[in-house]
């Protein structure tokens, strides 16, 4: 058995990190996808999607209900006021909303509120959160919190659960951090299905509806892209006419024209034409064939030995017959990689969807993706899902295409 040398484990040791940080970014994605609203807001950021633990707590609420001036309240717990100047008898009050338990903790004098009969036999605290005291590593159930600027300090009072039962206990200005578990919400994925309107009440086409049409469109691309582009490179590799280097030069020119200037002739074009608010401007370009493409492909039938066109010549092939049947099936891994860049920038597009598309029901996946960003709402967890089911398609097309990606990239350049 072969034993690792010192060279192999320091190469390995070397990688390994590498790898990680390759991955960590995919990582990120996917955790986030099933991170709560809170856990992705989290500072510092939390690594894996967690939660605040929470349990449920029932107090009884006979001879402890008061009415306020306004409301009704909860007796905490009958102490003087800490945080404050009174000194005559009162308590620590929990505002009610019916028989639910609030947030809004208020210390009251006892001659300015009156005994209520209870709303119901005990206030529930449903989802109390467990803190952590970070002096004695304590676990506490928190029931409620008040915090005041006082002077130049800032002050808190924690109200939790006693460990003997009774009156909750009070702490004063004690460091604490709530107690993180484990927790992936995958509701994230059934919201984001339902569209970027639905998480605001909102009727919504579906997230479902932006997958479809974006494969659709990017589809349909592929195959114009890969008949336009092959036909366009077989021309410049296999055929030999006068100013044959001129125009491929004048083709390989037009990657130095930003998109940014086209954009305006074009959509003028397409208003003419009518096309705007459909699918014609996304697809009918791919089928013009793109500079790109038509480079990568003429690099690789330049490979091809001319053998082939000249047996095809004696069988009596034609040009166009000679490209369709000897020269294209001998193009695969390059014709796969030509596909695949061209599925990947159209799914990724999200230019020429925000300019041409104003309809629901034609967005595709990225312009969905942008209506999840709203300044009412924040659905930053629902964008990291629906940005992990954008991924999955072009993932999936990787792992199965990959050894065609490597292939095809590595014989395009080997002839000029």
């Amino acid at each position: 058995m072969r034993t690792p040398t010192t060279r192999n484990i320091l190469t390995y040791a070397a990688l390994i990190p590498v790898g990680v940080a390759l991955l960590f970014p995919f990582y990120w994605v996917l955790s986030s996808s099933v991170k709560s609203r809170e856990a992705i807001s989290a500072t510092p950021p939390e690594f894996y999607p967690a939660k605040t633990a929470t349990s449920r707590l029932a107090y009884s609420a006979d001879g402890r209900t008061f009415a306020t001036a306004s409301d009704t309240a909860f007796l905490l717990l009958p102490s003087e006021d800490l945080l404050g100047s009174r000194d005559d008898d009162g308590g620590y009050f929990l505002r009610l909303d019916g028989a639910e338990p609030t947030q809004f903790v208020s210390w009251r004098a006892f001659d300015s509120v009156r005994r209520v009969p209870p709303p119901s036999d005990s206030i529930v605290f449903a989802d109390a959160p467990t803190h952590v005291l970070l002096a004695s590593e304590r676990e506490v159930r928190v029931i409620a919190r008040m915090a005041r600027q006082s002077d130049d300090r800032y002050e808190e009072l924690l109200f939790v659960e006693r460990a003997g039962g009774g009156n909750p206990e009070m702490l004063r200005n004690v460091e604490h951090e709530p107690k993180r578990v484990f927790h992936a919400r995958w509701e994230n994925y059934e919201e984001t299905l339902a569209g970027p309107e639905a998480s605001y009440g909102e009727k919504s086409i579906g997230f479902l509806r932006y997958l479809w049409n974006s494969f659709f469109v990017a589809a349909l691309a592929v195959i114009g892209e890969i008949l336009s582009a092959s036909l366009v490179a077989y021309g410049f590799a296999r055929l030999r006419f006068k100013g044959r280097e001129l125009l491929f030069t004048l083709v390989l020119a037009t990657l130095m024209v930003p998109a940014q200037v086209t954009l305006v002739p074009l959509f003028g074009i397409y208003k003419s034409l009518g096309w705007l608010d459909t699918f014609l401007p996304l697809i009918v370009p791919h089928f013009t064939a793109g500079a790109f493409n038509v480079f990568l492909l003429r690099q690789y039938m330049l490979g091809l030995p001319r053998e082939l066109d000249e047996s095809a010549a004696i069988d009596g092939c034609g040009v166009l017959r000679t490209y369709w049947s000897v020269v294209l099936p001998n193009c695969v891994p390059a014709l796969i990689v030509a596909g695949l860049f061209t599925f990947v920038g159209t799914w990724q597009d999200v230019m020429g969807p925000l300019i041409y598309l104003d309809s629901p029901e034609l967005r595709t996946v990225p312009l969905g993706l942008e209506y999840f960003r709203s300044p009412y709402v924040d659905n930053r967890h629902l964008l990291m899902t629906g940005a992990t089911l954008s991924m999955l398609p072009v993932a999936i097309l990787f792992v199965i295409f990959q050894r065609y990606i490597m292939g095809g990239v590595a014989t395009t350049g080997l002839k000029g």
